[in-house]
């Protein structure tokens, strides 16, 4: 099982969280304690992050920044789109 390092941060401690959890400065985790065990739960940040690139997505259609599915087939049909 990985293991994270308490640390003191000013008055208070604190970890550091491995990159690969695609957490943020500011991103507010929930959690819950059960007898020993802390359970953090990541659910809620990446619903958030969802959401957003699903809105930036938008924005690119909003701004005519698409293609229709021929023109992906002439684009990209040497890599096997469309078959």
């Amino acid at each position: 099982m990985p293991e994270l390092t308490i640390r003191r941060i000013g008055n208070s401690t604190g970890s550091i969280f491995p990159k690969y959890l695609g957490l943020n400065e500011g991103d507010k985790i929930e959690y819950k304690q059960e007898g020993q065990k802390l359970i953090l739960d990541l659910e809620s940040i990446n619903i958030k992050r969802d959401r957003e690139m699903i809105e930036k997505s938008f924005e690119d259609f909003e701004k005519g920044k698409w293609i229709n599915e021929e023109a992906m087939k002439q684009k990209f049909g040497k890599y096997g789109w469309g078959k």
